[in-house]
């Protein structure tokens, strides 16, 4: 794995509300034969781990700490996926149902671009972009 600069961006909109945020770190990536495998610290403390599959277009995010506080999110461009979010012990099944997913490659920096919604039953919990750059 090689350390590279990873510097992240996600936009939540949910009903009328929407927040954006921005993050920077050093991650580890390792490309692969179909995609890349990316691990950080968001906020120097939460572990992160993402698996791009380019060939079926496939993002998968683990977030924290498994068993008490993460979440697994499986993104597939045009698919409903479920996911697991784990709150204080407490489980969470969703759905997500990816709108877009875009890879692509400029001056030696990879950009992955994603836009998802999030679903609890039939609920829209709401609408995440998420622009992830590493070089």
């Amino acid at each position: 794995m090689k350390e590279v600069d990873l510097k992240f961006k996600s936009t939540i909109t949910q009903e009328q509300d929407s927040e954006s945020f921005q993050k920077i770190a050093k991650a580890q990536v390792e490309e692969l034969k179909d995609g890349w495998r990316l691990k950080y610290l968001e906020d120097n403390q939460i572990p992160v781990k993402i698996l791009l599959k380019k060939q079926k277009q496939t993002l998968i995010i683990n977030r924290g700490v498994v068993p008490s506080n993460y979440s697994l999110i499986k993104l597939e461009l045009g698919e409903k996926r479920g996911c697991k979010y784990v709150v204080n012990n407490r489980q969470m099944d969703l759905i997500s149902e990816t709108k877009f997913l875009k890879v692509t490659k400029y001056g030696g920096r990879t950009k992955v671009q994603v836009e998802y919604d999030l679903f609890s039953g039939l609920y829209l919990i709401g609408n995440y972009a998420v622009t992830l750059i590493f070089s």
